[in-house]
């Protein structure tokens, strides 16, 4: 798999993972809502910290 496949795959696996993750917040007491969008804050900085390695590697 080259680099631009890889991070399509990435970034397809983190957005159903955060669709999924924000869809559950129905089920989590408001107060709880920060941690969540905290988490995914952390997680998608993450992810496009590596997309922009992946591609700048590939220039």
């Amino acid at each position: 798999m080259d680099p631009s496949e890889q991070a399509e795959a990435m970034a397809e696996q983190t957005l159903s993972s955060t669709r999924e993750r924000l869809a559950g917040l129905d089920a989590l007491p408001t107060h709880e809502h920060v941690a969540v969008f905290d988490g995914l804050q952390q997680e998608l900085s993450g992810v496009l910290g590596a997309l922009g390695q992946s591609t700048q590697g590939s220039r």
